[in-house]
């Protein structure tokens, strides 16, 4: 009978690097701790200003097509969306193709504010980004898209979608 196997120990000089998952938790906790500080003068949470974000560049959507890009639960986005229609934020409209379907879209006051926060936002990644040349700030956006993309899609066409990632962030 074969005994189960221990996993193995990393050697010293492994021990001394934090593994990568947590790199990436801390970068995303201490981000969102920013996030929220930075946007507090908005009076905006982080799900409503990926809401405004999300609806900016992509235009017209429904309220599960929205939740899908913000990271969020159509019921959460149910929510979300309340809020910022009680505040003239968005608004919604019947879809031209599909009578049952509701689209979302930002109103004025919504892209004025959307505006103020993106400057907040920008202001927060330069902060972030202040010790990167723009070489090094490309790969970094290259390496994260690829590793997205390894997690969310699994297999080899994200390793062909790697080298074109990777290509681009040098060509941009």
């Amino acid at each position: 009978m074969l005994k189960p196997r221990t996993p193995r120990r990393p050697s010293a000089g492994q021990d001394a690097l934090p593994r990568m998952t947590y790199l990436v938790g801390r970068l995303n906790r201490a981000l969102r701790r920013r996030l929220i500080a930075a946007l507090i003068p908005y009076k905006l949470s982080v799900a409503q200003y990926t809401t405004l974000s999300v609806l900016h560049v992509r235009g017209h959507l429904s309220n599960a097509q929205l939740a899908k890009r913000a990271f969020i639960t159509p019921q959460a986005m149910n929510e979300v969306m309340q809020g910022l229609e009680a505040r003239k934020l968005v608004a919604r409209q019947a879809s031209s193709s599909h009578g049952r379907i509701v689209q979302l879209l930002l109103t004025q006051q919504g892209l004025e504010l959307m505006h103020e926060c993106d400057a907040a936002v920008y202001r927060l990644e330069q902060s972030m980004l202040a010790g990167l040349t723009a070489l090094e700030r490309k790969t970094v956006r290259a390496a994260i898209a690829t590793c997205t993309q390894a997690l969310e899609h699994h297999g080899g066409a994200t390793r062909r979608a790697a080298g074109t990632l990777r290509e681009a962030a040098y060509d941009s």
